[in-house]
């Protein structure tokens, strides 16, 4: 780009059907959030989030983008098996299960390092 830019973003949002947009904004509310990011040297990911019940939940995958000043394609597919890639110029970045690399599922066990297993279980 033309630019030489540090410091910017390609965001996708999609939103509900019911947003207001003559009342949107920056922290309107959206479905999945997907694009690069770069600003400085320590943020240069592309970011996949999804809202759900109420929460914005972010992969937990650290996937690069794109650093160069060409134009890039970035590309999210949704399977109906819960399962996603990203991208980028038609090259697969990354991939996995939604439940794996996003918390749409409470933990299968609660981290307390105060609970214990009683002594006489077997």
């Amino acid at each position: 780009h033309e630019q030489n830019i540090d410091c910017g973003g390609g965001y996708v949002k999609l939103f509900p059907s019911g947003l207001d947009q003559t009342d949107m904004h920056g922290d309107s509310a959206y479905n999945v959030m997907f694009g690069p990011d770069i600003c400085g040297p320590g943020t240069r990911k592309v970011h996949v989030i999804f809202a759900y019940k109420g929460k914005n939940l972010l992969t937990k995958k650290t996937i690069s983008c794109k650093t160069d000043e060409a134009t890039h394609l970035y590309t999210l597919i949704v399977n109906p098996d819960n399962t996603y890639e990203v991208q980028i110029d038609g090259e697969k970045e990354a991939d996995g299960s939604l439940f794996d690399d996003f918390d749409f599922l409470p933990p299968k066990k609660i981290k307390d390092p105060a609970i214990s297993k009683p002594t006489d279980w077997v």
